[in-house]
């Protein structure tokens, strides 16, 4: 039997044709559709008015502002729908392509053909040539559970743009009793599946141009030397549309990003702890919660921050304006190779040499511990600490406990015999100066911007009292919007003091660092054990024992390419034996 049953009425002089499940059709949906397709369409809603005029005291149909609303259906006889709309983000500023404007025309054509909607799905950004999208395989799931007269999609490229995939779901929809209507190409399901599977391959031979022109234009974004795909936390997109964009160093970011490479390159911090030095500075991911630890591992590793990019497998320097020089992002890689050894190692005693010291005879690193004995270590406290080797009388290792005190003190003579040589402390004074200036505009800036929030934020509660007074504001939400600002200027407050604190921190550190250039020796035996430690990791990789004493010392490559340039002079190369 034919799929349409036609008939004649003669109300108001108009013909029309009964789809089998009882919604009108009239020779003026083809018109509907040609001034849909040509943007000629410019009062759809009066026409779905005046179509359902007879209907109006049988049934009330309520428009879905929101996707995930579902109609109420007064007391009538009208067939339902379901309504699918798909944007990619390419395509959500392309014109005619947009959610709002499918929404619209579908919208308008369920009403005009009395169709009542039941939900709107939505995929947002998602690409077609999958079937594997979240409002898509909820959708489907839904038929199956309530079946409905149509499913109304804008175009059939909106629905897949992959011939098997639509042909597969178009059939599956199909054997449900579902009809597919698309809004500019007609009912789908109707007749031969020849011009629909048609349409189909254009729409993914379309696609795959699409594809096509977008990876040549990213390439050749990378050839002018911009990074095609967005820049990373610290910079920004400006100018252009979509390919076009370059990047620009983010103002309140960058300088957050650049100290980040700067306290990991000491050595000081793990990812961990960077991690909440970061939540304390409100560098958060997308969805509100810090960044996780790969982010921050896959920063210190990302050669962008200091000038180069990469595509596909090359690399080559960008034109963008690096956050960090190449000898900083050098020593974090350093630091994170070292750290993957023994540096960030938690250990209940914070011994000076762990990590450091290392048996000559059998390679194992130093273990340390104390040695209690109340009665015969009377005169040291009660107990002594010891270095030695884990394997000692275990696995036929026979290198001799060594005292700490003893050790540690050998390794402080060690830095007597060395001094930078004048050509490099004037280098430290003049970077340092640099370093200085640097930092107070960094404050400076930092300062202004939270002053300008906190000025921004007097002013929102000013006029909130303001509108208490005049009795223009509700007291509950007047209590709740002030208490929101009040703990917004604390913060900003205490922001304000973290940026004063941080300029002090940083006049030691340069203090710290002067004197450890003008004389190495006195620097270091009176720097607490965290700054030894520090000074430590600057200078050697480990240090070996053999026989209680210091058997050799392996530079770092920092103090191994100092050393080799005459930066640092070492009056005795000849180690104790």
């Amino acid at each position: 039997m034919n799929n349409t049953i036609s008939h004649y009425e003669h109300r108001e002089g108009k013909f029309e044709r009964t789809t089998r499940g009882g919604a009108r059709h009239t020779p003026s949906d083809e018109i509907w559709r040609y001034e849909l397709r040509e943007g000629k369409r410019t009062d759809q809603a009066s026409f779905g008015h005046d179509q359902q005029g007879s209907r109006e005291n049988s049934a009330t149909i309520r428009t879905a502002t929101d996707e995930n609303e579902v109609q109420r259906l007064e007391p009538g006889n009208m067939n339902t729908c379901y309504i699918y709309l798909r944007v990619s983000t390419d395509e959500q500023a392309t014109e005619g392509f947009s959610l709002e404007n499918q929404k619209r025309a579908c919208m308008d054509y369920a009403r005009s053909h009395d169709y009542h909607t039941r939900r709107i799905f939505l995929d947002d950004g998602k690409s077609g040539r999958t079937t594997q999208r979240p409002a898509f395989q909820e959708l489907i799931a839904e038929i199956e559970k309530y079946k409905v007269d149509a499913l109304i999609i804008y175009k059939i490229d909106r629905f897949a743009r992959n011939v098997s995939d639509f042909r597969d779901t178009r059939k599956e929809i199909e054997a449900k009793g579902v009809e597919m209507i698309s809004v500019l190409e007609g009912n789908v399901t109707k007749g031969s599946s020849l011009i629909a599977n048609i349409l189909a391959s254009v729409a993914e031979w379309e696609s795959d141009v699409n594809g096509q022109r977008t990876r040549d234009a990213l390439m050749q974004k990378f050839r002018e030397g911009w990074q095609p795909t967005p820049p990373p936390v610290g910079y920004r997109s400006v100018g252009g549309d979509r390919e076009r964009k370059t990047c620009e160093p983010d103002p309140h970011t960058a300088p957050i990003i650049k100290e980040l490479f700067e306290l990991y390159a000491t050595g000081s911090y793990s990812i961990i702890e960077i991690q909440d030095w970061l939540a304390d500075r409100n560098i958060i991911s997308r969805n509100g919660t810090g960044l996780g630890h790969s982010v921050i591992h896959t920063i210190l590793n990302n050669p962008f921050y200091f000038g180069i990019i990469r595509w596909h497998g090359e690399s080559k320097t960008g034109n963008h304006i690096p956050i960090i020089s190449k000898d900083l992002y050098d020593v974090c890689q350093y630091v994170l190779a070292k750290h993957r050894n023994f540096l960030m190692r938690r250990r209940i005693h914070n011994w000076l040499l762990g990590g450091f010291a290392y048996c000559a005879e059998c390679g194992q690193r130093y273990v340390a511990e104390w040695h209690n004995n109340a009665h015969k270590l009377r005169a040291r406290g009660g107990k002594i600490a010891y270095y030695h080797c884990p394997k000692r009388e275990r696995n036929g290792c026979h290198a001799p406990y060594v005292e700490m005190l003893d050790i540690e003190t050998q390794v402080e003579e060690e830095f007597k015999n060395m001094q930078f040589a004048p050509e490099f402390i004037e280098a430290v004074v003049r970077k340092t100066r640099e370093k200085l200036d640097e930092s107070r505009v960094n404050a400076l800036s930092i300062k202004q911007g939270i002053l300008n929030r906190k000025l921004a934020l007097e002013g929102k509660r000013n006029k909130l009292e303001d509108a208490l007074i005049e009795g223009t504001i509700d007291r509950e939400v007047f209590k709740r919007k002030h208490t929101e600002i009040q703990k917004q200027l604390e913060h900003m407050d205490i922001q304000m003091q973290e940026v004063e604190n941080r300029c002090r921190i940083d006049m030691n550190l340069i203090d710290e660092t002067l004197a450890f250039t003008r004389n190495i020796y006195t620097t270091y035996k009176d720097a607490p054990p965290f700054m030894k430690r520090h000074y430590l990791r600057f200078f050697y990789e480990k240090i070996t024992i053999k026989n209680k004493v210091i058997f050799e010392t392996i530079p770092t490559p920092i103090f191994a390419t100092l050393r080799d340039n005459r930066q640092v002079i070492q009056k005795t190369l000849v180690l104790p034996r």
